[in-house]
């Protein structure tokens, strides 16, 4: 029943698809400056891959086609899928519909519920988060911040004593608490160590800092060991901080169900970082003289703690919640009996942003219906290899995760629990939105963004620049490829999680456009036949990395290490 109302659902869809025009192409305008770090596969290094192959896949390649890829755009982008979010009704329909196309293409259920590797992920929000000193309120990220993953559920924490403790330091050599009794009270102290004014700190007596100043939870242990309730923290880069720090202190740390989400936050009390006008309200008349006592401090005296008086609520009440969402596995059993054991990913999210409400639905043609409808077309073509004897001699996995849009979830879900080893994972091949042109490249639409390919492996790189070469000819941009994008795309989709196991990737990417994240990212603004190429650049690669003698290596990172030492 549910495939035969998936039909009906899609009826509309694909209709559409049948009337539609082609995608235009744009306009023609003036290339980008030449100092832009365009590369156009010039200078190709030597055939790495020391073989050829009878066939080279060009055939099966040919088959991932601008139609096919269209057909599949419209629906994974129709009404119907209601925008594809993790967790719901429009997300379940879409998994259940790329399920369908590697039923059809005969490729074998090979997750561990199916075709599907099933995601549920625990977490929680604020209910309620806030900070009163006498009667006035202060607000969480313009005040305060806390670290959530380090904070334990304390609906309410009333304070009547603080005791500021300089820098909460208790060391060998030196010590903020002196003889001060803390227990059942709150402490506040300074981020970071003392230092004298050439510069120098008191703990190590040279420039380099210790252990207190790089790891602040050792601190909040201490003062725990000593019986506080709470700590604050004075933060004298505060905005900097908040800045630096957004995602570690978003109230969203998803982990697996069955895992506790605050099992390291029990470990805590309570703690939070401050202002210093914040800190000023709590210390109130006794401000300067905490001041003062630091200032004797760095003149060689010794720190005497101060109390103060205060009448302080602070809340951190926690509430939990649940994201069940899926990955669709499509597994292309490798034919040698030894490289099968191996495995090439193709990677692409499913997921989208779905609806704002009952009326406003996130498409999310562009992202990421189109890298989708790749990686369906590549599993297509490497079943359609292997019906025919000629390949793959690795296994392919062609997977479509949810959960990207809420953090690379389900990328990150796989990688903590692999269906296959991750040890035998020679190489991520990652496609998030490949369907528009951006406005660097209206003069030639047939260009691709590469992202990641030299960041571990010398031979990924190469193949990805000869196949190039030899078949789709695309212009090979990588201007997000630099260590110091301000945009940080190579952190921004699910190949990272592969890379920090240390596996090698390659990120394909159009760029951002003006319907980017919004409702009006819609299929008929695709340029298919530019998909397709895009599409086949990323089969080749796989192709050649499922088929080469030797598996793919990240070299680069293994030199890397050996240069540092570690």
């Amino acid at each position: 029943m549910k495939f035969k109302l998936l039909t009906l659902l899609l009826l509309p869809a694909l209709a559409l698809t049948a009337q539609s025009d082609p995608a235009q192409k744009p306009p023609i305008q003036a290339p980008p400056p030449p100092s832009m770090p365009v590369y156009t596969g010039q200078n190709i290094p030597t055939d790495p891959r020391g073989y050829k192959l009878d066939n080279d896949g060009t055939s099966f390649a040919a088959g991932i086609k601008a139609d096919e890829l269209k057909s599949l755009v419209y629906a994974l982008a129709s009404d119907s899928m209601q925008g594809r979010e993790t967790g719901e009704e429009g997300q379940r329909i879409a998994a259940q519909f790329i399920a369908k196309q590697f039923k059809d293409a005969g490729l074998p259920p090979k997750g561990d519920k199916g075709f599907f590797q099933k995601i549920l992920l625990q977490s929680f929000t604020w209910k309620d988060i806030g900070f009163k000193v006498g009667d006035q309120e202060f607000t969480n990220r313009k005040d305060f911040y806390v670290y959530p993953t380090f904070n334990p559920d304390r609906p309410l924490t009333e304070l009547k004593e603080v005791i500021f403790v300089g820098y909460g330091i208790e060391d060998a050599k030196y010590n903020d608490y002196g003889k001060a009794e803390v227990a059942g009270k709150a402490v506040v102290f300074y981020n970071g160590e003392p230092m004298t004014a050439e510069g120098k700190s008191l703990i190590t007596g040279s420039e380099f800092r210790s252990n207190w100043s790089i790891d602040w939870r050792k601190k909040v242990q201490l003062a725990k060991s000593k019986g506080a309730i709470a700590v604050f923290i004075i933060d004298p880069n505060f905005e900097e901080s908040l800045k630096k720090n957004r995602k570690a202190i978003s109230t969203n740390g998803w982990k697996p169900v069955g895992t506790d989400p605050d099992a390291i936050a029990n470990d805590f009390i309570p703690n939070v970082f401050i202002s210093p006008d914040l800190a000023k309200a709590i210390l109130g008349d006794k401000a300067n003289k905490a001041e003062s006592e630091l200032s004797d401090l760095r003149d060689g005296d010794k720190f005497k703690p101060v109390k103060v008086k205060a009448k302080i609520a602070l809340r951190l009440d926690k509430e939990s919640q649940t994201l069940e969402g899926s990955n669709v596995l499509a597994v292309i059993e490798g034919t040698d009996e030894k490289l099968k054991k191996e495995f090439v990913f193709v990677t692409a999210h499913y997921d989208h942003l779905g609806m704002s409400d009952s009326t406003v639905i996130y498409y999310g043609a562009d992202d990421n219906a189109s890298g989708t409808s790749g990686v369906i077309e590549i599993a297509r073509a490497f079943a359609e290899a292997k019906k025919q004897g000629v390949g793959p001699k690795r296994t392919v996995v062609c997977m479509l995760v949810s959960g990207e849009e809420k953090g690379l979830l389900g990328s990150k879900y796989y990688t903590e629990f692999p269906l296959f080893p991750l040890d035998k994972t020679t190489v991520d091949i990652n496609i998030d939105m490949i369907g528009r042109i951006d406005d660097r490249h209206k003069d030639n639409p047939n260009y691709i963004y590469v992202i990641g390919s030299d960041r571990m492996s010398t031979a990924l790189h190469d193949i990805n620049e000869l196949v190039n070469k030899e078949h789709t000819k695309l212009e090979l941009d990588y201007k997000y490829n630099a260590k110091d994008d301000p945009n940080h795309y190579y952190e921004r989709s699910d190949h990272y999680n592969f890379a920090e196991k240390g596996i090698p990737v390659v990120f394909y990417f159009n760029g951002t456009h003006p319907d980017y994240h919004r409702p009006t990212d819609t299929p008929d603004k695709i340029n298919y036949e530019v998909l397709a190429k895009r599409a086949q650049l990323a089969f080749y690669v796989a192709w050649e990395a499922a088929n080469r003698p030797d598996r793919l290596r990240a070299n680069l990172l293994e030199k890397k290490k050996n240069e540092s030492g570690n």
